[in-house]
């Protein structure tokens, strides 16, 4: 409203510089040409403004639509995979289980079909709020996506679901094997002893261990 006023303002000034010319000449001035101009300026910029939401709001509906197309398209394509064709089938009768949503986006994640895990993850958080696997999960997405990499993007989503789950099985494992990958076996290893002494039911106990012993062989190597 401020930024109207002042654009007002600044119109009104314009307009009397080029209008006050000729009324001085002619006799004709008037103080209803200034106060008819402080009117009229102001109500044809609240208009814009009106106009402009409204093509905005028109914009979040095409934007929407085109989401919702591509969600369709998502569960309605071929493909020879089982475990997909098995999620498609569960989630056309059930589209509001965003718990199946999820499964969907991690199973495209394990195909590197990024655009598509992101898309499915967004709606899962649609359906049923945000969360730490959610989070987790995003942050995985990208990580691969960029090579694996811990990019700010990464971080920022580790960040959001260690927050809301200190010890978030999926955000742990992957800082754990991405000091690993980048042979900071030290800061590995404490990571996959924390998952281990909790009591978090996700964590393949045999994987960690078979792990944490690698970790030790690599740090003793020359």
């Amino acid at each position: 409203m401020v930024l109207a006023v002042g654009v007002a303002l600044l119109l009104l000034m314009i307009l009397i510089g080029i209008w006050w010319p000729w009324l001085t000449q002619y006799g004709r001035l008037s103080w209803r040409w200034p106060a008819g101009f402080s009117v009229l300026i102001p109500t044809l910029i609240l208009l814009g403004y009106q106009q402009l939401g409204q093509y905005t709001s028109v914009q979040k509906e095409v934007l929407r639509q085109q989401e919702a197309a591509r969600l369709n398209t998502m569960v309605e394509k071929q493909s020879d995979d089982p475990t997909l064709f098995l999620l498609q089938q569960r989630i056309r009768q059930a589209p509001d289980n965003g718990q199946l949503w999820f499964s969907l986006a991690q199973h495209y994640l394990y195909r590197n079909e990024f655009d598509d895990a992101l898309l499915a993850l967004k709606q899962a958080e649609h359906l049923q709020g945000a969360s730490a696997p959610l989070d987790a999960a995003r942050a995985t997405l990208f990580y691969y996506q960029a090579g694996q990499k811990m990019t700010d993007e990464v971080s920022y989503w580790l960040q959001q679901a260690l927050t809301k789950d200190p010890m978030q099985y999926t955000a742990l494992m992957l800082q754990a094997n991405d000091n690993f990958t980048h042979a900071r076996y030290t800061q590995a290893i404490t990571i996959w002893q924390q998952l281990l002494e909790s009591n978090n039911p996700d964590v393949d106990r045999a994987v960690i261990i078979r792990a944490i012993a690698f970790a030790r062989i690599m740090q003793q190597s020359p």
